[in-house]
């Protein structure tokens, strides 16, 4: 019984703790590491058990140029053509305030820590199951993560680094990596909506 509720009380604390990282240190997260959480990953539920989901992971010069062509698309302000719509100004007000609260934070935190800046806020994604379980077990073993949508806006971009993609569509990326605990952008607090804001009870 003690060490189901220390198992508790550890599996909540991943939840509250875990947090989106937008600053990394330089250093590679090993091979063995990210196949290491892949394999608890899928483990994660599927519909009808289809497990019906392909994991892509870029690193090295596949990244940079994966990198380099979205900021190009970026630069060149092209029009995005994500393989699923993404959500945008039809945001009800209630969202688009929460997203304004979370920008005010980030830079009223950079602000106080004499970097000033406008941090760059990560679009809504469309993170699923698998995602998530990623995103634990990453941070179980104290690595970063950021579901990222900016990733999907220009699939062609990540067709031209993975071969073989014609036929996939490209829903979310994962940024993942280890956290340079002295950025700003790491450490500002972030709001959370109180139960009563999206709880109804029925009975």
């Amino acid at each position: 019984m003690a060490q189901d509720k220390e198992d508790h009380m550890e599996l909540e604390r991943a939840i509250r703790d875990r947090r989106s990282i937008r600053a990394y240190r330089p250093d590679p997260v090993p091979a063995a590491l990210i196949s290491e959480i892949l394999d608890a990953a899928r483990w994660s539920p599927s519909w009808a058990d289809t497990q019906d989901w392909n994991v892509y992971v870029i690193t090295g010069d596949s990244l940079e140029r994966v990198k380099n062509g979205l900021r190009l698309r970026m630069q060149t302000e092209a029009p995005p053509t994500p393989d699923l719509s993404m959500p945008g100004r039809e945001w009800p007000e209630p969202l688009q305030r929460r997203i304004g609260l979370l920008v005010q934070a980030q830079r009223e935190h950079l602000a106080a820590s004499s970097q000033a800046g406008t941090p760059s806020v990560q679009g809504p994604g469309f993170a699923g199951l698998l995602v998530q379980t990623i995103l634990l077990a990453a941070h179980d073993r104290g690595l970063g993560t950021c579901v990222m949508a900016m990733t999907v806006r220009y699939p062609d971009v990540l067709r031209e680094a993975l071969p073989e993609t014609g036929d996939k569509r490209f829903l979310i990326g994962v940024a993942l990596g280890y956290p340079d605990d002295q950025a700003p952008i790491n450490g500002f607090e972030r709001p959370r909506v109180q139960l009563k804001e999206f709880v109804t009870w029925a009975s």
